[in-house]
C-alpha cells in the first residue's frame, strides 16, 4: 500500500488520514504546524458583519466575539459553515474561497460596511485587500495562530530516511516552507527529490519549486482535488 506524508496540525490529519485510507493510501502524519488561540480581544464597534474563512477562527473566538453573534456571519468553506452552527452562530453567505464570496459581500453590501474578520494570524490577504479596495471597513482580530513545529516526528524521519515515503501533500505555502526547513535540519533534503508532491495551488507549490522540486498541483484549491491529483499522480 501507498504511504502518504500527511503535514497537517493533527486534528486536521486524523481526517486527511481517514480519507487517504480509502483510496488504499497509509498516512505517516507529521505536523509541521499546530494550532492555537491568541485569546486576542475583540475590539467593540459597530459592525455590520462577521467573517470567518476558517473554522479555527470560529473554534478560537472566544467570548469577546460572543455579542456579535446576532450579526450576519459570512464564511469561507462549509467546515467553517459547520462550526460556526456548532458554536451558536447562523452562517448566512458560504462560499468555497475568497475569489467566490467577495462578489456575493458585494453585492450584499453596496454601500460601505464594518467587517469583523475572525482571523488567523498568518493568512492571505485577498479578502480583506478586496473589500478595502471597495470602500469597506475590515478590523481584523488575530484570534489564532499556526505555530510552527521544531522537529519532523520520528515516524516521518525514519520513513523518509528509509525511502518509504510515496507522496507528500502540501495545504499551504507556509507548511510547505517549514517541511523543506524541518527536513534539511535532519539531514533528509535529499530525499525529497524522490518524492511525488501534490500541492494546494501554484501558491503551495512556489517554495518546492524553488527548491527544484517536481510538484503537481490540484485543479481546484480544496482537498477532494489535491486527493484526486495524489491518486492520479501514483
Amino acid at each position: 500500500m501507498r504511504r502518504a506524508l500527511v503535514l497537517r496540525a493533527a486534528e486536521d490529519a486524523l481526517r486527511t488520514s481517514d480519507k487517504l485510507k480509502s483510496l488504499c493510501f497509509t498516512s505517516v502524519v507529521s505536523p509541521v504546524l499546530e494550532i492555537a488561540a491568541t485569546e486576542a480581544p475583540v475590539p467593540p464597534g459597530a459592525y455590520d458583519a462577521v467573517l470567518a474563512s476558517s473554522a479555527k477562527g470560529i473554534d478560537c473566538a472566544g467570548t469577546d466575539a460572543e455579542p456579535y453573534k446576532p450579526l450576519p456571519l459570512h464564511v469561507v468553506g462549509a467546515k467553517t459553515a459547520k462550526a460556526a452552527r456548532e458554536h451558536g452562530w447562523r452562517p448566512d453567505i458560504v462560499a468555497g474561497n475568497a475569489d467566490a464570496i467577495l462578489p456575493l459581500l458585494r453585492a450584499r453590501y453596496p454601500a460601505p460596511a464594518h467587517f469583523l474578520y475572525l482571523a488567523g494570524r498568518d493568512r492571505q490577504a485577498a479578502l480583506e485587500t478586496g473589500l478595502r479596495d471597495a470602500g469597506h471597513v475590515v478590523t481584523a482580530v488575530d484570534v489564532y495562530e499556526a505555530r510552527a513545529a521544531e522537529a519532523l516526528s520520528e515516524e516521518a524521519r525514519a520513513a523518509l530516511a528509509a525511502g518509504e515515503i510515496d507522496i507528500v501533500l502540501h495545504y499551504s505555502r507556509r507548511s510547505a516552507e517549514i517541511f523543506l526547513r524541518l527536513a534539511s535540519a535532519a539531514g533528509l533534503t535529499a530525499q525529497l527529490g524522490r518524492l511525488a508532491h501534490v500541492a494546494l495551488s501554484q501558491d503551495v507549490a512556489a517554495p518546492l519549486k524553488a527548491a527544484g522540486l517536481s510538484v503537481s498541483c490540484a485543479e481546484a484549491p480544496d482537498e477532494a482535488h489535491l486527493l484526486k491529483a495524489a491518486v492520479a499522480l501514483l
